[in-house]
């Protein structure tokens, strides 16, 4: 059965270009067809259980990624994802046995070296979390998975200036498929409604960091006679450029940008970008830079119950997103050190986590003197 519409190849195929557009149905229904038609291919098994995970279906994933085994025992890929699909069905001593495995077939596999470190650190074997981890970076030394802040978040390394750019694309890659159905993520709405509130014009030059898809220049255009955007991922940057809502959008580090734009806006937006900082008095005197006199500048950041000023997110979720967080106090002195009075500095409730807990954050509005 070659060369027809039902020719598993084709069918495999298209199944992976449906779940790369986010049609998990299709997707997952083509695949299927192929496998109908030809269940020797474990590749059609493994992409299968992609599919069926990133749809909820563990148990069938889990299933799928057996099946992938069976038919070629040494894919370590397959291993590694079974042991992610075990550990999230709560079974631990699964988890651990799939990724030995993985590491068995490849030993330098980093995922599964990132993985193991996950594993340990949550079961409280923190001298082995750190020697996955370690291996981890040997393996990826653009650290894409953001090694240094899991080091610094069990206290065995310090901690980072900034979330590293290589897991900034890898993390913003994934969350662009969904990001604008992302319903318990309040930071583009704060921030919005912020400048709203604080901006009182219409003829504004405004510059959107961290833009992502859109979700914050979405509620301002009306608000902007020039309305800029940057951001380091270029899926969230395609997403983008799709709603027509820029001027101009560009690809680049917020550094980088605001070093060569001085004095060239009125407001500066950024809703969940600093969360990827840790010291913020460099990134705060580049914005400072970038505003006219009077300009507005808007952000959120995660809240730091903590006596120091900033530090890893102590929740492992957004430790292992990248994120930091930062005092009230931390911002107020830091603005006043970067020529910013305070107009707003307020405790929001910045998102909701997984388990449908709200999650600290802070909400500030500074203003160029």
């Amino acid at each position: 059965m070659t060369g027809g519409a039902r020719d598993p190849i084709t069918l495999h195929a298209a199944g992976v270009q449906a779940f790369r557009a986010g049609d998990l149905e299709t997707a997952a229904n083509l695949i299927a067809e192929a496998i109908a038609a030809d269940g020797r291919m474990p590749d059609f098994h493994y992409n299968l259980a992609i599919v069926l995970k990133a749809g909820g279906k563990l148990t069938e994933a889990a299933a799928s990624y057996q099946r992938a085994i069976a038919l070629k025992p040494d894919y370590a890929d397959a291993h590694n994802n079974l042991g992610n699909i075990w550990k999230s069905l709560g079974e631990t001593d699964k988890a651990r046995a799939s990724f030995e495995q993985a590491l068995r077939y490849r030993p330098d596999n980093a995922d599964t070296h990132y993985n193991l470190g996950i594993l340990c650190s949550e079961s409280g074997a923190r001298e082995e979390a750190a020697r996955h981890y370690h291996r981890c970076l040997q393996c990826d030394p653009g650290d894409s998975r953001g090694v240094g802040v899991l080091l610094a978040h069990l206290g065995l390394g310090a901690t980072p200036g900034r979330t590293s750019q290589a897991q900034l694309e890898k993390i913003y890659a994934v969350r662009s498929r969904f990001w604008d159905r992302e319903s318990a993520y309040f930071a583009p709405m704060l921030v919005a409604e912020a400048v709203k509130r604080h901006a009182g014009r219409g003829d504004l030059d405004i510059l959107d960091l961290g833009c992502g898809t859109g979700l914050v220049g979405a509620q301002m255009r009306a608000m902007a006679r020039r309305l800029d955007g940057i951001d380091i991922s270029p899926a969230m940057l395609e997403k983008a450029r799709a709603k027509i809502l820029y001027d101009r959008l560009e690809q680049a580090d917020i550094l980088a940008f605001l070093s060569k734009h001085g004095d060239t806006y009125d407001a500066i937006t950024a809703a969940a970008t600093l969360i990827h900082f840790g010291d913020l008095r460099v990134l705060f005197q580049a914005v400072a830079g970038c505003l006219r006199d009077e300009g507005l500048f808007f952000f959120t950041l995660f809240l730091n119950q903590t006596e120091a000023d900033f530090a890893v997110a102590s929740s492992d979720r957004l430790a292992q997103s990248g994120c930091f967080a930062h005092s009230p106090g931390y911002v107020e002195r830091l603005a006043g050190e970067s020529g910013f009075s305070v107009r707003l500095l307020n405790q929001v409730v910045h998102e909701h986590d997984q388990d449908g807990n709200p999650v600290p954050g802070l909400l500030s509005v500074l203003q160029k003197a």
